[in-house]
């Protein structure tokens, strides 16, 4: 069977108000504990498959998932047993029969949940719903991680059900999206859990342990995009949107401090810049399939540009703190300490925000609600077919119009008499009209030539810049930037698509222009900020002078890197 889920995380906060909202009358409750299994090397959890026995109630369940259809979707295989044994036997015949008969090792508890679960159905004008709270843990060895989260699940209906009470409870009660399944965060978990009893170094446990922690809140970097060839553009344009969607929702979580708000702080300044790289890939995307796939609709596109620009202010005061201040105060610059700084949200008060979660929320529906079709381009053959409606319209209101005289009839002595009920009808119906099959004599464009031909555009855009643009205007060059910056994520969904491509020559020189700009965007960002505390604090002069020198030589520079850039890429 499949199921499709929303699921919500429940921060602190609103755990006693979501547990009121989920405990009616008709609400039930019910302790779950799970044991998950997989190999040592996590060779289940590399082919997306968890397999688990569940405690509900007094019943034992066995239960494997698979990925579905599209993210909120799972392949779910459910078995009774008359206790806590595993029997793989059940799979025979299934779509997992050929990933557990080719195991290279033999399953072995790897985590457990222990979680009570709040349920109820909750019917809406689209559908049918399972709400369920979830509270408990998460455990491998000595590490625990809470589980607080709040399930929409499709009974019924249209999966727009699910997003329509999700996106309410989430305004309501400050909810955020959680991307993560609890096999996924306890896979991870284990992980962590098991390099810390293989450690090597027991004289210094609390180091290996903290490392593991360290490296289970990493920042998520990108990952190459999964499409094929077969796919048509817009299937290719949700499946990038679904990697972009991850990065940004898996950066977000450890800022948000989604799992360690009141215990520890893991969000660092690098979950920021992962996370606009995201929201930055998602940008360049909607840019590459324009017009050649359907496009989620203007005001989410809109959407992101503002919350784009709310993580570029924090992410710029921390580059320049990190980065350019050191350089500053090592070339001579006393060190200052600013009373009165311009009011920026923090990255977590942004990644907590009903807005920015709602956003993810809308982002995730279009995902899972866009139909797998590309738009019709506009062509001669429906040109002429609208042409040909037009004419029969005109036909039908010139008939309508002249109505009372095509119901009369002239006799041959010229006296005029009325039809006969019989021709009326006749002379009532519009005339036949049928408009040809024109076959098409262009061959079907593919995808990759579509996109070879938008990318050599945006190229010829590139090293043509200076030839409309003013050197001498900053934002000219923060302009070429972006442009550098969008040309290479446009090449990183082509390389997934063509696999065999050879662009090594034409990335190498893209990304050391992307270095150089991203360099002259960083002091120019400082040179303005500085720039503006130049009267309530005289020191920031040495600042201001320093960065201005600075960014003559890396406007040279910049010239330098862009005349590199070959004027076509030789696909």
């Amino acid at each position: 069977m499949s199921e499709q889920e929303l699921k919500l995380h429940v921060p602190i906060h609103a755990q006693k108000t979501i547990e009121k909202a989920v405990r009616t009358t008709r609400a039930e409750e019910l302790p779950l504990r799970a044991m998950y299994f997989d190999t040592p090397a996590r060779e289940l959890a590399k082919a997306k498959i968890a397999i688990r026995l569940r405690l509900e109630g007094s019943q034992w369940v066995q239960t494997l998932k698979m990925p579905g259809n599209n993210a909120i979707s799972k392949l779910e295989l459910n078995h009774d047993r008359p206790g806590p044994i595993l029997d793989l036997s059940l799979y025979a015949g299934t779509s997992a029969e050929a990933v557990l008969t080719n195991l290279d090792n033999p399953l072995e508890l790897r985590y457990e949940t222990d979680v009570i679960r709040i349920f109820r159905k909750h019917r809406v004008a689209k559908g049918i719903i399972e709400i369920a709270y979830d509270r408990g843990v998460i455990r491998s060895g000595d590490l625990e991680l809470p589980v607080s989260e709040v399930e929409f699940e499709l009974k019924s209906g249209s999966p727009e059900a699910i997003f329509e009470v999700g996106l309410r409870w989430l305004e309501k009660y400050k909810l955020q999206l959680d991307l993560r399944s609890k096999s996924h965060r306890g896979d991870a978990l284990a992980t962590a859990a098991q390099n810390i009893k293989l450690a090597q170094t027991p004289a210094s446990p609390e180091i290996v342990r903290k490392s593991e922690i360290d490296r289970f809140w990493a920042p998520r970097k990108a990952r190459p995009y999964q499409i094929n060839k077969n796919q048509n553009a817009t299937q290719a344009l949700i499946a990038t949107t679904n990697e972009c969607l991850e990065q940004i929702c898996f950066n977000a979580g450890p800022l948000a401090e989604m799992d360690t708000l009141g215990v520890v702080s893991v969000g660092q300044p690098e979950h920021v810049h992962q996370l606009r790289i995201g929201m930055r890939r998602l940008a360049s995307n909607w840019k590459l399939f324009g017009k050649i796939a359907y496009l989620p609709e203007p005001e989410l596109q809109a959407e992101l540009k503002v919350h784009l620009g709310h993580f570029g202010a924090t992410r710029d005061l921390d580059v320049m703190l990190e980065t350019i201040v050191p350089k500053l105060e090592e070339a001579g610059m006393p060190h200052i300490q600013f009373e009165h700084q311009e009011s920026v949200s923090t990255a977590q008060e942004i990644a907590q925000s009903v807005a920015f979660q709602s956003w993810l929320v809308k982002l995730l529906k279009w995902t899972v609600l866009t139909p797998a079709i590309d738009p019709v381009p506009e062509t001669d053959d429906k040109k002429e077919a609208t042409e040909a409606q037009d004419e029969m319209d005109v036909m039908a209101e010139a008939n309508e119009t002249d109505k009372g005289i095509q119901h009369q009839e002239i006799t041959p002595e010229g006296k005029v008499t009325e039809k006969s009920p019989e021709a009326k009808a006749a002379n009532s119906q519009p005339p036949l009209l049928i408009i040809p099959l024109i076959p098409s004599t262009q061959p079907k464009i593919t995808l990759r030539k579509q996109l070879e031909t938008r990318l050599n555009k945006w190229n010829r855009e590139i090293v043509n810049h200076w030839k409309t643009e003013d050197k001498n205007d900053i934002e000219a060059y923060h302009d070429l930037r972006k442009k550098i910056k969008r040309m290479r994520y446009g090449l990183n969904v082509y390389e997934a698509l063509h696999t065999g491509s050879n662009l090594g020559f034409y990335v190498k020189r893209l990304a050391a222009a992307q270095e150089t700009f991203g360099t002259l965007n960083d002091y120019s960002t400082a040179h303005t900020f500085y720039s503006q505390y130049t009267d309530a604090y005289p020191e920031t002069w040495f600042a201001v002078g320093w960065l201005s020198a600075n960014l003559e030589i890396c406007k040279k520079h910049a010239d330098d890197v862009l005349k590199e850039l070959p004027r076509r890429i030789k696909f």
